[in-house]
């Protein structure tokens, strides 16, 4: 008896092992991801860039909360706080009218393209 056995674990591939990947192929959609195209990588990269930004906001919120929270009544550091949570919130809103303004313009150039 071999106490070193060795067992080869595979991972469930959802398209293949359902079967998923046959029927698309057969109704004629790609299976293996989008067709690069000049809008898809632009696309992706605002979708990158505004995904960090995101991170960002949410990382000067937290940073806002503890400091507001570590001031033991010091107006100023409370003040301090506050103006971070005011300006963050200013750039996640910038944040979020970019994303809707860059979606839209590549809504409108993706079906002259097409």
């Amino acid at each position: 008896m071999n106490i070193f056995f060795v067992k080869t674990v595979h991972a469930y591939d959802f398209g293949q092992d359902s079967g998923l990947n046959k029927v698309a192929n057969k109704m004629g959609y790609p299976v293996s991801g989008a067709p690069f195209s000049p809008e898809n990588a632009v696309a992706t990269g605002i979708t990158y860039v505004l995904s960090f930004l995101g991170i960002i906001f949410l990382i000067m919120a937290i940073y806002a909360g503890i400091t507001w929270m570590s001031s033991e009544g010091n107006e100023k550091t409370v003040e301090k706080a506050k103006d971070i949570l005011k300006n963050s919130i200013i750039g996640l809103i910038i944040v979020a009218l970019a994303y809707a303004i860059s979606y839209f313009i590549l809504s409108i150039f993706s079906s002259y393209i097409k």
